[in-house]
């Protein structure tokens, strides 16, 4: 019994932040197509093409991670809230809205670096965009 719980632990520390380094994966990024806006994605949500969210083939949904644009440098966070195959040649699916916040909406893909973050930083880097367009309407 506690060898599996040992066992347990060990496999789902990298998802319980247990002294592990944060997530990071390299890859090519793509996003959803028009026609799945309104279907259910695996979290049960509807998908939005206006919210920052994304399908990733293995991560825990309701984790958060920052999607970079490597030629670029743009950034942009998501909630994992859908599956993807994990026979796909891409690392993450996107959002509609995120895609085009990365510039990735005319190539149709981009070489990205994910990382893993809290929801504690994905609120606030949300709500530091959010005052950021704020600002620029005034």
């Amino acid at each position: 019994m506690l060898r599996n719980i040992l066992f347990l632990l060990l496999v789902l520390s990298p998802f319980l932040g247990l002294g592990t380094k944060p997530y990071k994966q390299l890859g090519k990024a793509t996003y959803y197509a028009s026609k799945y806006e309104g279907r259910k994605t695996s979290s049960g949500e509807k998908y939005d093409p206006s919210l920052p969210t994304a399908a990733h083939a293995y991560l825990p949904l309701n984790t958060y991670v920052k999607v970079e644009n490597l030629s670029t440098g743009h950034v942009v966070v998501v909630k994992i809230n859908d599956r993807m195959s994990k026979k796909s040649p891409f690392v993450i699916d996107l959002s509609k809205s995120a895609a085009q916040e990365l510039n990735i909406l005319g190539p149709g893909s981009k070489q990205v670096r994910i990382t893993g973050i809290t929801k504690e930083a994905a609120l606030a880097y949300w709500q530091e965009e959010q005052d950021k367009h704020e600002q620029n309407r005034s």
